[in-house]
């Protein structure tokens, strides 16, 4: 049951990571394209995959995350102020997100303050995975004197770490960098060729600061989790499979062959998550708070990888193939008028 509870929650947190990814960014870019740059035409199509879809998807994911912080008491009990700010500021940004949504769907494209709208939809979106990825700061310890005091004092330690700025640089440029990969994929599938040459020249220009962020990761955890960083070393192959993956599908938009590009994007997060989570276990959170061994033991199996990677990139494929259905149905419902 515990293992199937854990394949279960990986998939979740995976799934999640990359399709909220999607539209966070997507969001983001409708937002500078339509307001900023004033180009219209070529944004519509971004237009018709945010969906009341991805703000229930949020609302969910961000209930998971509560519930699983819930179901451990000895973690609210030594961790109260840290989670319960990541939990509570994650809840707050989300419903605000969703209300900038509804008012900018609600509002016709010719009134001057859906323009407002859509920057807080687009600029609260972005936030969404950087509040949640304080958790991932938590979980490496150092937080414990200040588990339970007064927030200020929390909010000052987290502000002065150098893991927290490095796990937020690789949170932004993870959700432009996903999305402008994907949009690539989607215009090529539209066969709006000026929209591919856009998002084209964002992925290339992306691919660089993808990599750099990266390595500003491993940095920091060093500097804050030395154990952890060792602990990745034996896990070496899964952070070299992520950055051949990154490096094939790189190559192939630079050569414009895109059908295989998102598919080795998600490859290339699976690994890098695969490997920094076993690398993480037995703990939860350094060093307080652990997992049952015989758990962990089994989440260095191969089986586990060969269950996590059939069923992740197969559940993400199937979800995406979905919206893309409904989406190219809206597109061509808007031709026809």
């Amino acid at each position: 049951m515990q293992q199937l509870i854990l394949v279960v929650l990986w998939v979740v947190v995976y799934g999640y990571m990359i399709a909220a990814s999607i539209d966070f960014g997507t969001g983001f870019y409708l937002f500078y394209g339509q307001t900023v740059k004033r180009l219209d035409r070529l944004y519509a199509p971004l237009q018709c995959w945010l969906s009341p879809i991805s703000e229930l998807m949020n609302i969910g994911f961000v209930l998971i995350f509560t519930a699983i912080i819930g179901l451990s008491p000895e973690m609210i009990l030594n961790f109260q102020t840290p989670l319960v700010f990541c939990g509570v500021l994650a809840i707050f940004l989300t419903v605000i997100k969703g209300t900038f949504f509804a008012l900018t769907e609600l509002l016709p494209k010719e009134d001057k303050v859906r323009g407002v709208f859509l920057a807080g939809n687009g600029i609260t979106g972005i936030l969404i995975p950087a509040v949640l990825s304080i958790a991932l700061v938590i979980s490496e310890g150092g937080f414990s004197d200040v588990g339970t005091s007064a927030l200020f004092p929390f909010v000052i330690r987290l502000f002065s770490n150098f893991y927290f700025w490095s796990v937020m640089l690789v949170a932004f440029t993870s959700i432009f960098y996903i999305s402008a990969m994907y949009m690539v994929l989607f215009a090529s599938k539209i066969e709006d060729h000026e929209l591919v040459a856009h998002f084209r020249n964002k992925a290339l220009f992306l691919s660089m600061p993808m990599v750099f962020t990266s390595g500003l990761v491993f940095l920091g955890l060093e500097m804050q989790n030395p154990e952890h960083f060792l602990r990745t070393l034996d896990h070496s192959w899964t952070f070299m499979l992520s950055l051949i993956s990154l490096l094939i599908a790189v190559t192939l938009v630079f050569l414009k062959k895109y059908q295989w590009i998102f598919i080795l994007v998600m490859l290339q997060y699976f690994f890098a998550l695969f490997g920094y989570t076993v690398s993480h276990f037995p703990y939860l959170i350094y060093p307080d708070i652990m997992i049952d061994h015989r758990l962990a033991a089994w989440a260095q199996s191969p089986w586990f990888f060969l269950i996590e990677l059939l069923v992740a990139i197969s559940a993400l494929m199937s979800i995406l193939a979905w919206r893309e259905k409904r989406v190219f149905r809206d597109l061509t419902i808007q031709k026809d008028k």
